[in-house]
């Protein structure tokens, strides 16, 4: 270990924490009790902030991905489709040839 870790270390193990909150008395800062619709409000407004800092992407590109999004379901589902006909077509011939 440096000589400067060890200086930051003894530091801050001799410092007290720092709490935030209007507490003069030192004491860890509670949060206040909100009723339940002070908690909607605060979480309402919590949303509408967040929904201020999305970015949306442009029309164009939500077409893009829509459409290369159904290519892939009809794509998968055209192959799973055809994966269990061969599948079932198996099992068929070999139940026949158990017979």
């Amino acid at each position: 270990m440096s000589r400067v870790t060890d200086v930051e270390e003894e530091e801050s193990l001799s410092e007290e924490p720092v709490r935030g909150g209007g507490d003069e008395g030192g004491g860890p800062s509670r949060l206040r009790k909100l009723s339940l619709f002070g908690r909607i409000g605060e979480f309402y407004q919590a949303v509408k902030l967040e929904m201020r800092k999305t970015t949306w992407p442009p029309r164009s590109e939500v077409w893009s991905t829509t459409v290369v999004v159904l290519i892939a379901i009809v794509f998968f589902g055209f192959y799973l489709w055809g994966i269990d006909k061969v599948v079932t077509l198996g099992f068929e011939a070999l139940e026949k040839a158990i017979r």
